[in-house]
């Protein structure tokens, strides 16, 4: 099967990326309700201290809890300032697939990518994350597909299923 699609990474794009890949992530989607868990057992031992014996413990918690959320949500704003500071923003990418490659063509680069390139192949709720052998993830939102049959090619691509 041959096809292309072609997308313009904006703000919503990367918004929406951003959460499929942490939703992707078996610990990273757990981290603010981590934070919870760590304040509110934080406050439970304070609550429960009446002697004072505890002494900074249930302090201790509830400074942890709040880093945890402060990280999550520093890391979230910091990763989509970098992709809206990025000259890519508001560029079209467009992408060929066929059975061997994924061809990549933008305003600043073009590529390819052989299938046995990418580490995972991962549907999301929204859309499907190609996730390469160096790290980074190309998110395709459902939307850009023109029909089931090009979502069920790319995913039937993933490693040990093709």
């Amino acid at each position: 099967m041959n096809f292309s699609l072609t997308y313009v990474p904006d703000r919503q794009y990367y918004e929406e990326a951003y959460r499929e890949m942490i939703s992707s992530l078996k610990l990273k989607k757990y981290e603010p309700v981590l934070a919870t868990i760590m304040i509110v057992f934080g406050i439970g031992l304070y609550l429960l201290d009446k002697n004072n014996k505890l002494s900074i413990f249930p302090l201790v918690f509830c400074s942890l809890g709040i880093y945890e959320f402060y990280k999550v949500y520093h890391e979230k704003k910091k990763w989509l300032k970098d992709r809206l500071d990025s000259k890519v923003l508001n560029q079209p990418i467009t992408l060929e697939f066929n059975e061997a490659t994924i061809k990549h063509n933008s305003t600043f680069a073009n590529g390819e990518l052989k299938w046995d390139g990418l580490k995972d192949i991962v549907k999301t709720k929204n859309g499907i994350l190609l996730k390469p052998e160096n790290g980074l993830s190309i998110y395709l939102p459902d939307k850009i597909f023109r029909g089931r049959e090009e979502i069920e090619f790319i995913l039937s691509r993933k490693k040990g299923e093709n």
